[in-house]
């Protein structure tokens, strides 16, 4: 079995699917990925549960007899993607010699590497009777992930806070991630096929972040594929597969109080870029004091014990209601700011114990919605 395939391409390939290779596994194998070379090209598959990625490369080869096709060779990832990097730009020559040799060829060099018979590489999950089906542009998808992904749980004492939860009703796509601090949903409308009834799944958080860095956003649709125990992602050349997290989401409708105390509007990048000055002398908690100064500014404080304090002020578009004061983790709020795309956002104060909501305005058909505890302070 031999194919021609250009450097980049193949490396490409590579980096998407080694992202599915498990840092360390119990099954030595699994540190490898499989090679499969065939009539359409080339394929390229890794990973187990949770995450399976599985890469493919079209370069059809009609003359191929069928049955000189196989079930694929695993080589070891690591050293697979090593060597590639490495090569000169131009075509790269693969061959499978025997049931335990890949022979890889580029400009002056020969690598012979060593692998083993991909009957005993895991079997990747399969889709059963799908429960979910539908499509979304690669770019909806992949933002509406990164709006939320930043916010799951890094603790696996509670592992359902470790996931993204994915609720359709048939018309829109909602994200959801908390840590139990932050809250940050996203809404989309979504093109469904067929007469699918209502789904909620929830994704690992890991396999989310994965596939954002994979799409490509400029072009291209995703589809969805999902049933009880297993999401499937597939764009053009890439598909994710992923199991699904069982238990209970803590409840999401009833967050918000009915009606805040202080409503203001200000620039999203402007906020971002002042509590990112203010959080280098915020100290260990990286605490910052925001208050109302009057109608067109609010100021962030910041106080580091024996380093010294920071006072700045931003620009405030709209304010309503009373004036307010509240302290919240100024690195939590800065993710929370660098996952909305600019724009005006709107924040909202409840008293110095209720979250603190922020609203961008998207100008589109979704919406997102973020919410962060306060700190308790004796300010």
């Amino acid at each position: 079995m031999k194919i021609e395939v250009s450097q980049a391409d193949l490396l490409h390939a590579l980096q998407q699917t080694a992202r599915a290779v498990p840092p360390s596994s119990p099954l030595p194998i699994l540190a490898g990925m499989v090679l499969r070379i065939h009539r359409e090209g080339i394929t390229l598959l890794a990973g187990s549960s949770p995450m399976v990625i599985r890469t493919g490369i079209r370069i059809p080869m009609p003359g191929l007899p069928r049955e000189t096709e196989d079930n694929g060779l695993v080589v070891p990832a690591r050293t697979f993607a090593d060597i590639v990097r490495k090569l000169p730009p131009g075509p790269v020559e693969l061959e499978r010699t025997d049931r335990s040799m890949l022979c890889i060829r580029a400009g002056s060099g020969l690598f012979r590497l060593c692998g083993t018979d991909s009957e005993e590489y895991p079997a990747a999950p399969e889709i059963g009777r799908p429960t979910l089906q539908l499509r979304l542009p690669n770019a909806v998808l992949k933002s509406m992930i990164r709006q939320v992904v930043f916010a799951v749980s890094a603790s696996e004492t509670r592992p359902i806070l470790t996931g993204v939860l994915c609720r359709s009703d048939g018309e829109q796509l909602k994200l959801v991630a908390t840590d139990s601090v932050r809250f940050a949903s996203t809404t989309s409308r979504i093109e469904q096929s067929g007469d699918t009834p209502p789904f909620e799944a929830i994704v690992p958080g890991r396999c989310m972040a994965e596939l954002a860095k994979m799409l490509q956003d400029d072009h291209g649709e995703t589809r969805i594929d999902a049933d009880e125990s297993l999401i499937r992602f597939r764009t053009a050349d890439m598909t994710l597969s992923c199991s699904l997290l069982h238990g209970s989401y803590p409840p999401i409708d009833k967050l918000v109080p009915a009606r805040p105390s202080c409503e203001l509007k200000v620039d999203t990048e402007k906020l971002l870029q002042a509590i990112e000055r203010v959080t280098l002398l915020s100290g260990e908690g990286c605490v910052v004091f925001l208050h109302t100064v009057s109608a067109q500014s609010a100021a962030l404080v910041g106080q580091a014990a024996e380093v010294g304090d920071v006072r700045e002020e931003v620009p405030i578009e709209t304010l309503a209601g009373e004036t307010m004061g509240v302290s919240f983790n100024g690195k939590y709020m800065t993710d929370i700011l660098r996952a909305i795309a600019g724009g005006p956002l709107m924040l909202r104060f409840y008293d110095k114990l209720g979250p603190i909501a922020a609203e961008p305005d998207t100008g589109t058909g979704s919406s997102s919605l973020y919410l962060l505890t306060p700190i308790r302070t004796s300010r």
